[in-house]
């Protein structure tokens, strides 16, 4: 695959991990208690935590592919403020 599809489709892994995590935080912040959409509320940490390791392995991904352009734009902001 082109890095360009392989690069799209982490960026929506992304996007799609990100907003399951913010409805499931959301859903335990203002449901307090008992069932939640047919979820317990352990269902839904146990959820909202997987999220979060999926996220992470996929923001390491992303850093991975992504490291030259990231080390292009770290030095150019340190040699701006070092003038």
């Amino acid at each position: 695959m082109k890095r360009r599809i392989v690069k799209a489709i982490l960026s929506s892994l992304l996007m799609i991990v990100f907003l399951l995590m913010l409805l499931t935080g959301v859903l335990l912040f203002f449901g307090k208690t008992g069932m939640i959409w047919g979820f317990s509320r352990y269902t839904l940490r146990v959820m909202h935590f997987y999220m979060a390791l999926f996220m992470c392995v996929l923001i390491c991904i992303h850093l991975i592919l992504n490291c030259k352009l990231f080390l292009s734009e770290l030095s150019g902001l340190l040699k701006k403020r070092k003038k």
